[in-house]
């Protein structure tokens, strides 16, 4: 990864900065703006030059203060208004006290929010036209009175036109709501439909599942009375197979008294037990709370494993390390594909720089690796794609350490991995043994693009596509592609396949074989046609033959940073640094914080 100077990275989120805070009191805080210029003089000195009667009230104030603090004011006093050249200015509709608060900010960089008075001074900054003063009066109502007066907080968003608050409400109970919980009369004061929303919400929570279960079984007891009818509505909302085996064992038998709570209950603990077939279980309550469309990078050396995860939506990067196991330093040679929302990894080098046949899987949920059935065949630079419920591989090359040497064997055998069952059987081998290929799954047919070939009356390397008709055990020849390539990526979208970067045959002398390929196609299955688009620019440097798709988008990495490409549209676009070491990348559904 790129080198970071931590030093200059906290300047620079200090310079970005919006606001310093002090607690002064429960739901009382002071707000500073670190960057704002104060007024040495002093308030209500002989130099004020202007009056303001406010609701009543009688203030004193500088024109020059009020005109650098406000546009309201500044626009008041640069043109040819009514109050320009009055010396009094009446302001008869507004709080006296949401003014007051609002004159500490003009004139000292600060103000003072607590639950009576941020109407008072939401309204003042409106009027106003303070943005800052506005932006701190959001965050107060987010973090400081959702909890308590939810209801309260959306009314006044909507009255000063704060925008939807209540995802920013989600956000914050997700990352908090523990601590909260902690704190005196929580339950008693915590609004019924915030919690209801909450948990309906797809939001990041900073909690397990058995916190939320709790959190629920905690509120109604809080005031049983009144809230036990609500008890069910919200134990629908909880996602029983995000808690483990002995938690759904200790589910209170009050619960279990629904049938619908008990079929939830048996069907999570079904989850739980199956573990080789859970990616096979679809629906939002087996996806982590928050979890969203990411772009997973996954980087593997003998000293560290990392993921970088790339939030679509929002941009958000998040960086982690993972569980080392001392055997991922040769995992660029492994090949990967998605069944659900698990990576199935196969293959690559073990500690002995031979070929392996194990086979691990990626939950991105708990950002683990665990091992499952081994292939019959041990295997690196091999093809692999899936579909809804098995994995294919194909090809590759076994290689070996001996006494008299390394040996390296291109393979022709092919494998299918059951994933209900955890077993792996063998297909018809390919064509002919070749490595370096590209795989995608498509409506019952498995194709075959490029690669090297062990046939030497084949092109170095292939241009050729194959079809094995998963039905009928047969493999067919399909119309070669434009260009010859190897360690590329095609990927199926609808009824066509899309075929990116990897390596070409070299027009140079010996020394070189091969080079980057920085020719794009696309092949409609439907007519057997092959069509050149966009080709990759020459600026994005080396192009993994890795990529991800999502909602018509790939992500494509080259020269350290990720790449996009819209099929719509037919367009690159360039992307954000992330770092040379990336080897492998996949896009699945994660949640973390942002």
């Amino acid at each position: 990864m790129a080198a970071s100077n931590p030093q200059k990275e906290e300047e620079e989120l200090d310079d970005m900065k919006l606001f310093d805070e002090i607690m002064i009191a429960p739901h009382k805080i002071k707000y500073i703006n670190p960057r704002y210029k104060k007024v040495n003089a002093k308030m209500y000195d002989y130099k004020c030059d202007i009056k303001l009667s406010v609701g009543g009230s009688n203030f004193k104030a500088h024109r020059e203060v009020l005109m650098q603090a406000s546009d309201y004011f500044s626009a008041m006093f640069s043109h040819d208004m009514l109050e320009k050249e009055q010396d009094v200015i009446e302001l008869l509709e507004m709080s006296p006290n949401g003014f007051t608060l609002l004159l500490d900010y003009f004139y000292h960089g600060h103000v003072t929010l607590n639950p009576d008075s941020i109407e008072d001074v939401l309204e003042a900054a409106r009027f106003f036209q303070v943005d800052w003063v506005v932006e701190v009066c959001c965050d107060y109502l987010v973090h400081q009175l959702s909890i308590d007066n939810y209801q309260t907080v959306l009314q006044l968003a909507d009255k000063y036109q704060l925008g939807d608050l209540r995802g920013d409400i989600f956000r914050f109970l997700g990352l908090n709501v523990m601590r909260l919980s902690e704190e005196k009369d929580f339950f008693l004061n915590f609004d019924r439909e915030l919690l209801t929303k909450f948990l309906k919400e797809d939001v990041f929570v900073e909690a397990d599942e058995e916190f939320v279960l709790e959190l629920i079984t905690n509120w109604v007891s809080a005031k049983p009375e009144e809230r036990q009818e609500y008890l069910l509505p919200l134990v629908r909302l909880v996602r029983f197979p995000l808690m483990d085996a002995d938690s759904l064992s200790g589910i209170h038998g009050d619960l279990l008294k629904w049938p619908e709570v008990a079929d939830a209950v048996e069907e999570a603990k079904h989850y739980a037990n199956d573990i080789a077939g859970q990616s096979l279980f679809r629906g939002p309550q087996f996806m982590s709370r928050g979890a969203r469309p990411t772009v997973a990078m996954l980087i593997f050396t003998p000293d560290y494993c990392t993921v970088t995860y790339y939030d679509i939506d929002s941009g958000a990067r998040c960086q982690e390390e993972l569980a080392f196991s001392g055997e991922e330093s040769q995992f660029e040679f492994s090949s990967i594909a998605r069944v659900g929302n698990f990576l199935y990894r196969s293959g690559g080098y073990d500690e002995r720089v031979c070929s392996s046949a194990l086979v691990y899987r990626y939950n991105p949920r708990y950002r683990n690796w665990i091992q499952l059935a081994s292939m019959a065949q041990p295997r690196v630079s091999h093809a692999m794609c899936a579909s809804e419920d098995q994995i294919f591989v194909f090809g590759g090359i076994e290689h070996t350490v001996g006494d008299i040497g390394d040996e390296d064997k291109i393979l022709s055998s092919a494998e299918v991995y059951n994933v209900r069952d955890n077993v792996w059987q063998d297909l018809p081998e390919l064509p002919a043994g070749s490595y370096n290929q590209a795989a995608s799954y498509s409506d019952g047919n498995v194709y075959i693009s490029g690669g090297i070939s062990a046939d030497p009356f084949d092109s170095v390397p292939m241009c050729t596509l194959w079809r094995y008709d998963i039905q009928n055990r047969s493999w067919h020849n399909q119309r070669d592609m434009l260009y010859s390539r190897q360690r590329h990526s095609m990927t199926t979208v609808g009824n066509k396949l899309y075929v990116f970067g990897g390596y070409t045959a070299a027009n140079a002398g010996p020394t070189e074989v091969f080079k980057d390929c920085f020719s794009n196609e696309v092949f409609d299955i439907e007519t057997n046609q092959w069509t050149e688009i966009r080709p990759i620019p020459e600026t994005f440097g080396h192009v993994m033959r890795t990529v991800g798709v999502w909602n018509g988008r790939f992500f494509l990495f080259g020269g350290g940073s990720l790449h996009s490409y819209y099929i719509d549209e037919d367009r690159m676009e360039y992307g954000d640094y992330v770092g040379l070491s990336v080897q492998k990348i996949a896009v699945l559904d994660v949640a973390f914080p942002t």
